[in-house]
């Protein structure tokens, strides 16, 4: 089983961002951190207290891997193919990622069983290609889709998982869940797959992010995450420091 120890804030981009603009968003960012940089007397690496995953759209994957060291992000993935290596064209196989220093992938994202038809028999092969690889699987569900999933995946690759709340009506709607919600849903998801690390994600941003972290192992950040200095913000406030100066 995957014990997590740190809270996790996981910056999905989605299909967002030309080449130049993911490099400006480096640029913004590392200027950020920069100048609060100046002001800090603990000399501990950026966001040293969370994890802070960034998920670009895949031709982005290199930046962040080279740009790890220096702003304290881990590189996730959006998205993986439930083929191994072969010929699957198109496809994006756990091979293709080895020495890029991936540890999380989102998995049944809502979007993609919107977009693409994908099923929970589909994820559970992407679970399985991810665990593979010693990738952790951050499996995205639903009220609709969560008593089935405990059908279609072995409990033994669910014990390796996460799991993320994601209510379809708040998936890019500004709409987010209730806290009271997120915490009973939480409970439906330890009784079904034991103590796995719980996750909600559905319009989070600076201002509500810290109240779901009370009653879940981290977040997933939508548009809030395409704006490098309100996702810098919010990581300074999910590390529980006061947000830089914006």
């Amino acid at each position: 089983m995957y014990m997590n120890t740190k809270k996790i804030i996981f910056g999905n981009l989605k299909s967002n961002k030309s080449s130049n603009q993911m490099r400006e968003w480096f640029v913004d960012f590392k200027d950020i951190l920069a100048k609060d940089s100046k002001k800090s007397v603990s000399g501990e690496k950026p966001f040293s207290k969370i994890d802070a995953v960034l998920a670009p759209a895949y031709p982005f994957l290199h930046l962040v891997n080279e740009n790890s060291t220096e702003t304290g992000l881990v590189l996730g993935i959006q998205d993986i193919s439930s083929y191994p290596a072969g010929s699957y064209t198109g496809a994006i196989s756990v091979q293709n990622l080895v020495g890029l220093g991936v540890k999380y992938t989102l998995v049944g994202h809502s979007e993609r069983r919107k977009y693409f038809s994908e099923t929970n028999e589909i994820v559970a092969k992407k679970i399985t290609q991810a665990l593979s690889a010693d990738i952790i699987p951050i499996v995205c569900v639903d009220e609709g889709s969560l008593d089935d999933l405990a059908v279609k995946v072995s409990a033994e690759d669910m014990a390796s998982c996460m799991v993320a709340y994601e209510p379809s009506g708040a998936i890019g709607s500004g709409e987010n869940a209730a806290l009271s919600d997120v915490k009973s849903f939480g409970k439906k998801v330890r009784t079904l797959f034991g103590d796995v690390p719980y996750l909600y994600g559905g319009s989070v941003d600076e201002s509500s992010a810290a109240e779901y972290l009370l009653v879940t192992d981290g977040v997933i950040i939508g548009t809030a995450s395409l704006d490098a200095k309100q996702f810098v913000s919010l990581l300074k406030s999910a590390q529980g420091e006061n947000p830089v100066g914006l």
